[in-house]
C-alpha cells in the first residue's frame, strides 16, 4: 500500500501539533493516558530510548524527557502496518537481556536497512530523538536554546581570520 502526498502533509501536520503540545505543556494537567502501548511495550521502549539518549550532567535523557509518551500519541495516530512495526519491534527489545547490545546489533546497517529489525531500528531511533528535541529537557536543557532573538553584531568574527585554502576549488559555479 502506498502511501501519497496527502497522506505524509496529514500525518505531518499531526507530528507538528503532538510536538507543539508536546513542547508547549510543561506541567501536565493530568497524567498522559496511554492510547497503543501496554505497560510492557512501554518499559521497552524507556529501556531502548535510554540507550539511544542517555542522562547526562546537561539533562536527563529520554527518560526525563518522557519520549515514550510523545511516541505512544504519534503512533496511536499512524497507520495500522506502522502500529504493527512498533508492537512488532518493542517485542524484541522486551524479549532482549541486554537492550544495548541489541540495538549495537540492529543499527550497524542503519542507513541501508535490509532486515525488519534495522528497519525498526531506524524508526525508533528517529523518534526517540524527535521526541527528545522537541521537549523542554532537549531543547533548553540539552541544546541550551533560550529563545527567540537577536544580534546587532557577530562576536569573534572578523574578515582577518577567513581566507580560502591554497587549493579551494569550489565544486558548483554559477552558471552565465
Amino acid at each position: 500500500m502506498a502511501n501519497t502526498r496527502r497522506d505524509f502533509f496529514f500525518l505531518w501536520a499531526q507530528a507538528a501539533l503532538a510536538a507543539h503540545e508536546h513542547s508547549a505543556n510543561k506541567v501536565p494537567s493530568s497524567p498522559y493516558e496511554f492510547k497503543l502501548f501496554s505497560p510492557a511495550e512501554r518499559e521497552a521502549l524507556r529501556r531502548a530510548a535510554a540507550a539511544i539518549v542517555p542522562a547526562d550532567e546537561r539533562s536527563g535523557g529520554a527518560a526525563a524527557a518522557r519520549v515514550e509518551e510523545y511516541i505512544d500519541f504519534i503512533a496511536s495516530h499512524g497507520s495500522e502496518p506502522l502500529k504493527q512495526a512498533w508492537r512488532a519491534g518493542l517485542a524484541k527489545v522486551a524479549r532482549s537481556k541486554d537492550v544495548n547490545a541489541t540495538l549495537l546489533k540492529w543499527c550497524r546497517n542503519e542507513f541501508r536497512a535490509r532486515t525488519e529489525d534495522e528497519r525498526f531500528f531506524v524508526l525508533l531511533k528517529g523518534a526517540v530523538t524527535e521526541a527528545f528535541y522537541t521537549s523542554e529537557e532537549g531543547i533548553s536543557k540539552e541544546l541550551g536554546y533560550q529563545g527567540m532573538g537577536f544580534l546587532m553584531e557577530f562576536p569573534d568574527f572578523s574578515r582577518d581570520k577567513t581566507e580560502r585554502p591554497a587549493n579551494y576549488r569550489p565544486r558548483l559555479q554559477a552558471h552565465s
